[in-house]
């Protein structure tokens, strides 16, 4: 379907004259521009080699061969609200926003396309890139989930598609089906920080930054750690805030990339304490120490445990004596290996004796980061420590 159309651009392209073409061209950059707000942000795409794709112009005919197909298949196809208000649950646009009959819903090579106009969403299936053919079964059971929650279709798809419902949670932020959002957790790569980032920020529209999705941040919670701790000496096991301190890293380099970064950075903070990892916010309190008072001023984001913790366990209180976490090794052999890398097969850096104290530098995973008394820092495997 889209290489014939390729095909056909390049081929008037290459027997129109050149000032046509530049006249042509800066007439459609003046109307874009002239009304911008008003058109899909993601129809006009570019598919490699400096050409690109308008949405707009996708083929009538190829549109009706997919409806078609759905009314053999008794879709039900939805009425103009619900329409509206499940593409926006789902995909998080509204796409009566923009004049566009046709709007592309995310800028890809193969992307999900809404038709206004009929109800419903158009897959394009790379393997079946051609006008002459369509995956029935993939449009189908897609816009049967997507649209009616169908679990036989889900079930389909996870076995024959499952990259659409992956990029469902992770293009999209869609999390309202938590059985869908388990499926694609149980495979995810939460030690690959560019994996995650994508996972737990969106792309405003309007601004052009990142957006944190609180809700995914929740789920991880939920269905990777089942839940939270009630103090701090007790650590969930889980991989899934695994790429923290890395993505904290990138929002501290780039803030303006971020349509909140300093909160954002809080709500991580909130998350690690909900699960009992204090390293990294310690860390943060330890070598900037004007990031208390900064806390305090925007009164913690309105985030209850990093507030509890920074006040009553880390930070001061003027009522009281300073509350501190003490952490000391703990070995029936006496003593443990302090590693130089996260595995019991790592060079030995130095033999720790049993109640000596440590510093926590980094408290994420089963192996922790740790500073000794003689100045060495190496890993530890965490039940080896103990806390006071």
């Amino acid at each position: 379907m889209k290489t014939n159309v390729i095909i056909l651009s390049l081929l008037i392209s290459l027997i129109s004259c050149k000032d046509k073409v530049d006249e042509k061209n800066v007439s459609i950059e003046k109307n874009v521009s002239m009304n911008d707000s008003k058109n899909a942000p993601y129809n006009i795409t570019d598919i490699g080699d400096g050409v690109k794709y308008n949405y707009d112009t996708l083929s009538v005919d190829y549109i009706k061969k997919v409806k078609t197909s759905l009314l053999n298949r008794k879709f039900k196809f939805l009425d103009e609200q619900k329409f509206k208000d499940k593409v926006f649950e789902v995909y998080n646009i509204n796409v009566y926003d923009y004049k566009n009959k046709i709007v592309a819903l995310r800028p890809a090579m193969f992307t999900e396309i809404a038709i206004k106009e009929d109800k419903f969403i158009l897959i394009e299936d790379p393997e079946t890139d051609d006008s002459d053919v369509i995956n029935d079964n993939l449009e189908y059971y897609y816009n049967s989930y997507v649209f009616y929650d169908d679990k036989v279709a889900l079930n389909w798809l996870k076995l024959n598609n499952k990259q659409q419902l992956i990029d469902l949670v992770v293009d999209y932020g869609y999390s309202s089906d938590k059985e869908l959002v388990k499926f694609v957790f149980k495979d995810f790569d939460f030690d690959n920080s560019v994996l995650f980032h994508d996972l737990i920020f969106s792309n405003d529209v309007n601004s052009k930054k990142f957006l944190l999705r609180e809700k995914i941040l929740d789920d991880i919670e939920n269905l990777v750690y089942k839940g939270h701790v009630e103090g701090y000496t007790e650590t969930k096991t889980g991989n899934g805030y695994n790429s923290f301190s890395e993505i904290i890293k990138k929002i501290r380099r780039n803030p303006n990339n971020y349509i909140e970064p300093e909160k954002y950075i809080a709500f991580l903070y909130e998350k690690d304490l909900r699960i009992g990892i204090v390293g990294h916010v310690e860390s943060n309190l330890m070598t900037n120490t004007n990031y208390k008072s900064f806390l305090k001023q925007n009164n913690y984001f309105n985030l209850e445990r990093l507030k509890d913790y920074v006040e009553n366990i880390y930070g001061e209180n003027p009522d009281s004596e300073d509350t501190k976490i003490v952490y000391k090794i703990q070995d029936l052999d006496g003593y443990t290996n302090l590693r130089k890398e996260k595995n019991s097969s790592s060079a030995i850096i130095e033999k720790v004796k049993s109640g000596e104290e440590i510093e926590i530098l980094d408290d994420s995973g089963d192996w922790w980061f740790v500073s000794t008394k003689s100045g060495n820092k190496g890993y530890v495997y965490k039940s080896k420590i103990k806390s006071e």
